[in-house]
């Protein structure tokens, strides 16, 4: 697996699927990886959840500018945990869709 420092994501391939950088290096179990884009609220709810596992995560605000503009709070996150602990939330995301 692959890591782009730029984008903070793994990958399989020889380029970074978001920004297309060659440069990529070896992921490290400890690498913090984007996960997925989630709402505000279910966002703070897995964040809540996963560090009650004794997962560490990062959530940081994601939206559009309008919102910055009139000082209200973005209305999502990426997600951001470590590669090591990826797959475990990958799955658990995917069951909250099911």
């Amino acid at each position: 697996m692959n890591f782009c420092e730029g984008c903070n994501i793994a990958c399989s391939g020889e380029r970074c699927p978001k920004c297309g950088r060659k440069k990529l290096r070896a992921v490290n179990e400890d690498d913090f990886c984007l996960i997925a884009q989630v709402d505000r609220i279910f966002g703070e709810n897995l964040k809540y959840h996963l560090e009650n596992e004794n997962i560490e995560c990062a959530l940081m605000p994601y939206g559009t500018g309008v919102r910055s503009k009139f000082a209200l709070p973005l209305e999502s996150y990426l997600l951001y945990v470590r590669y090591k602990n990826s797959e475990y939330v990958r799955q658990l995301l995917k069951d909250k869709k099911s």
